[in-house]
């Protein structure tokens, strides 16, 4: 089973319902959907010592480089140190101001609205389901299908007008399916 914490540390209860209905919505479309994963979603704030220790990672911001990838190792540690197996990720909502949104958008040209290095990912665009879906599925595998180098190009090996992985996808993508491209459906099959 694959776990997914959701958190959203200096947001409103309204940006965490939001963010709670949107991850909610993903986990059940990819139960039923072609790709069957078993994911469960769970906030991080019902663990009250887990969530403090994240507080803890999250606070030491250096601003050195690779910042972000050290936040994912810690995460990663801190879920071992809970007994919690390695499915499981964190998907954090958060101002795009944030220290981690700052640090995401400093070290990846291409996070306008949020970054992930798996187990650990945020959001930074608010009111936007595809970019929390779009974060969370590369928590789960999926890989981007624009080029890095140029976002507005489209990966060869996408054969999905609107998928979600694509650079800044529509939000209606969220509301069609399928929402993932052959090859990410693929990589995520392969978790179930």
């Amino acid at each position: 089973m694959i776990t997914i914490y959701y958190y959203c540390p200096d947001m409103t209860r309204h940006d965490e319902r939001f963010m709670a209905d949107a991850v909610m919505e993903l986990a059940k479309q990819l139960k039923k959907d072609s790709i069957k994963l078993p994911i469960s979603v769970k906030r991080l704030g019902d663990d009250p010592k887990l969530a403090k220790e994240v507080d803890g990672v999250l606070a030491t911001c250096d601003y050195s480089s690779n910042m972000f990838s050290v936040w994912s190792t810690r995460i990663r540690c801190l879920f071992l140190k809970f007994g919690l197996n390695c499915a499981a990720k964190l998907l954090v909502y958060c101002p795009s101001d944030s220290p981690i949104a700052l640090v995401a958008k400093r070290e990846e040209s291409s996070a306008v609205w949020g970054a992930a290095i798996s187990p650990f990912g945020a959001v930074y665009k608010r009111n936007n389901k595809v970019a929390i879906w779009h974060e969370a599925l590369h928590l789960l595998g999926a890989d981007d299908c624009y080029v890095n180098d140029n976002p507005s190009q489209k990966k060869p090996d996408c054969n999905l007008d609107g998928c979600i992985m694509e650079y800044a996808a529509p939000e209606s993508t969220c509301e069609n399916r399928p929402f993932l491209c052959g090859k990410n459906i693929g990589l995520l099959e392969g978790l179930g």
